[in-house]
């Protein structure tokens, strides 16, 4: 298996899994793309989405904000939110090098 398919397999168990266990681990993933689809995922629970609203990387923690799991509130506002942390493309399919925004 090729490193390109482990991150593909990776984002969509962010994007589809149920147990927590697995979207736990997931969410401390050095990959930004894979903890920004735990981030959007519906199955998290607040301590992921609590967690991951104080991710490093702005594009997480801005989709983290955004679940309804998410209990904690963060103001956004001192913060310029380019169109790529507000972007909703699926991360499976994300090229930002093609992006026409």
């Amino acid at each position: 298996m090729s490193a390109a398919d482990s991150l593909i397999e990776q984002l969509n168990r962010a994007f589809e899994s149920d147990n927590i266990d697995e979207l736990r681990s997931l969410h401390e993933s050095p990959d930004m793309n894979i903890r920004r689809a735990v981030a959007k995922n519906s199955n998290i629970d607040s301590d992921i989405a609590n967690d991951l609203l104080y991710d490093p990387v702005l594009n997480v923690s801005y989709m983290a904000s955004l679940n309804p799991k998410c209990t904690i509130s963060r103001n956004f506002c001192n913060v310029k939110l380019t169109k790529c942390v507000v972007c909703k493309k699926d991360e499976r399919n994300l090229d930002c090098l093609e992006c026409n925004k």
